[in-house]
């Protein structure tokens, strides 16, 4: 049975060491037993002056000197949290969606020179969402979905589509049950699911299931714990989550995503591998034919 590969999302660390001293979250991250990174290009109002050549040429040479990959490039959506903000990439609008369509096809370029497998792409609306205007955003997402997805295929990088909640991005597409049909639609085998714990632990019914409904489509993952902090502090059944991963052999990563830094980063990053690591070793004993009996039946 193969291990589970563990990255993290470097932006958590704060602006200042992932633009600027970026060197140490390598350090931190290869102290504690990481496989992989997670990017954030600098733009717009993420970046603190680097440029985008400047952004590659150091973490190629980063990922080199520490023996580490790329895991995803975050593109990052949503009011709160897109760099571009107010003027905020959506897939549910044509204006805010072509600036969607072309800021990713940057990232995907980004994502092909440092080797990186994935791009994530997430649902944001640019008004609230009902039941006169669902077939129109709907529309407009397969449109952006399909474009971007044929310029990452050239490019041989895979779409990882978030499920975000309601009460940061509005009532579409929250589950991952949707994303499968909204992914459907586009047509493209290129585009698959990234679940984010912190948003799940609000929209779907149990973590369990939502791993086995997503099956195949699974690409990556997004470790924050239902306060969003590292997992472990919260309330998210995450041996369930394992569990479900073990069964279904997946073969992504499992990005830690803890924001802010509780207690600090250095413990953060440290309990946060940790904890599923154990939880892994569990699962794998709760799922093995020796389990609870400790014989196998021949």
């Amino acid at each position: 049975m193969e291990k589970l590969k563990f990255s993290y999302f470097q932006l958590t660390f704060g602006q200042e060491e992932t633009y600027l001293k970026p060197e140490n979250t390598y350090k931190r991250l290869k102290k504690y037993g990481y496989d992989a990174i997670e990017l954030c290009p600098p733009k717009g109002r993420y970046g603190l002056g680097v440029s985008l050549e400047d952004f590659v040429k150091t973490h190629k040479k980063l990922k080199d000197d520490y023996g580490m990959d790329v895991s995803c490039l975050n593109e990052c959506w949503g009011e709160m949290w897109d760099p571009f903000s107010p003027n905020y990439k959506t897939l549910t609008e044509k204006k805010s969606a072509d600036l969607a369509i072309s800021e990713t096809k940057i990232t995907i370029d980004l994502a092909s020179e440092l080797e990186a497998p994935f791009v994530t792409v997430a649902v944001a609306i640019h008004d609230q969402i009902n039941a006169g205007n669902v077939t129109k955003a709907s529309g407009i997402a397969v449109d952006a979905l399909r474009e971007m997805g044929d310029y990452a295929k050239e490019k041989n990088v895979r779409l990882v589509f978030e499920a975000t909640n309601h009460l940061e991005m509005g009532k579409f597409v929250n589950t991952v049950a949707n994303h499968k049909l909204l992914i459907d639609k586009t047509g493209r085998d290129n585009i698959g699911i990234q679940i984010d714990w912190f948003h799940a632990n609000f929209e779907e019914l149990n973590p369990y299931e939502a791993v086995m409904d997503a099956g195949e489509l699974l690409w990556h993952l997004h470790f924050r714990d239902s306060n969003s902090l590292t997992p472990g502090y919260g309330n998210v059944d995450f041996k369930a989550v394992i569990r479900a991963l073990k069964k279904n052999n997946y073969k992504g990563y499992c990005t830690i995503e803890s924001a802010p830094m509780i207690p600090n980063a250095d413990i953060a990053a440290e309990d946060g591998i940790n904890y599923l690591k154990f939880l892994e070793r569990i699962a794998e004993y709760q799922i093995s034919p020796e389990f609870p009996n400790g014989y196998i039946i021949k």
